[in-house]
């Protein structure tokens, strides 16, 4: 019937785009296969994207926008600040609460055949190892370390949903402070903790 309102909406029928690009990847994501999983027609799906390269224009977007690997505001720039704001994110990333590393690691292998999508992910890749740049500046290092253990912190946590370690959330709990002291410096984090930040050479000493 003409004007009918559509049974899903353009979210509804993005969500379902997520979790088929996770479980199939981005060959298996076809405009009938989705209005199947959803139980409608193929033509909601022309509703709301004029065709299937909107869709998938809009879905990475909905992944840049929602799978935050970092909390959404910066470090603050007092260390004992900082710190609080490392520890938030490391419960995050631990509890998966706004990082579906899933549906990140889907987006990557799709970036590995389309152009528009790795740029995306080098994109959210520099903005999030800035953001963690910076975290470590706070905390006391200069530019060149700072940046060094951005990246290392960061490719040693894209690594371990990449490689698939497999432990419970406990077990993560448990040894998320030892990860944080060898990757981040236990002297560095304890005079952060303690509300000030350690030169270099102090650290060094």
């Amino acid at each position: 019937m003409a004007g009918r309102t559509p049974k899903n909406t353009a979210s509804d029928w993005i969500e379902a785009g997520q979790r088929m690009l996770v479980d199939e990847g981005i060959a298996g994501l076809k405009v009938d296969r989705l209005a199947s999983r959803l139980g409608v027609s193929r033509g909601g799906f022309y509703h709301h994207f004029k065709d299937r390269d909107e869709f998938l224009d809009q879905l990475v977007a909905h992944w840049e926008a929602t799978c935050r690997f970092l909390p959404e505001a910066p470090p603050p720039t007092r260390p004992a600040e900082a710190i609080a704001w490392f520890d938030r994110a490391i419960t995050r990333l631990i509890g998966s609460d706004g990082y579906d590393y899933h549906f990140d690691l889907a987006v990557r292998e799709w970036a590995r055949a389309d152009t528009r999508v790795a740029w995306a992910v080098e994109r959210a890749d520099r903005e999030r190892i800035e953001t963690l740049r910076k975290f470590f500046e706070t905390i006391g290092y200069d530019g060149e370390h700072a940046a060094t253990r951005a990246s290392v912190f960061y490719y040693h946590q894209i690594g371990y949903y990449a490689i698939g370690v497999r432990q419970s959330i406990p077990e993560r709990r448990r040894n998320a402070e030892l990860y944080i002291d060898i990757l981040c410096g236990e002297k560095a984090l304890a005079a952060a903790r303690a509300g000030s930040s350690l030169t270099w050479e102090a650290r060094a000493a």
